[in-house]
């Protein structure tokens, strides 16, 4: 919470519940940062904003809560590129404020 906006928080939070609420359980293991590479840097108002484009590897998978079976997803390193937005008032704290998959 203390890294990221409230709108943040909140994406994740419904995310979690949603899973939960269909008895699922996203595992996600074995994450290898590929490249991190700020994309763009702007100021708007006093506020400093940055994205950075984040390659990484991982193994990210879909289980069901009472089994564990998969659901979704492999049990193998696949590489995924997201481009990750932070916010933050001049001289203040970066926080998280938005996820997009490239």
């Amino acid at each position: 919470r203390r890294v990221s906006t409230p709108e943040m928080v909140s994406y994740f939070s419904e995310e979690l519940a949603g899973n939960a609420t269909r008895g699922l359980r996203n595992e996600v293991r074995d994450v290898h940062l590929v490249s991190a590479d700020v994309a763009e840097a702007w100021n708007e108002d006093g506020t400093d904003y940055a994205t950075v484009a984040f390659g990484y590897e991982s193994i990210d998978v879909m289980r069901d809560r009472a089994s564990g079976a998969i659901v979704e997803g492999e049990e193998s390193l696949t590489e995924t590129t997201e481009l990750w937005t932070f916010v933050r008032a001049r001289g203040g704290d970066w926080k998280l404020s938005a996820i997009q998959q490239a």
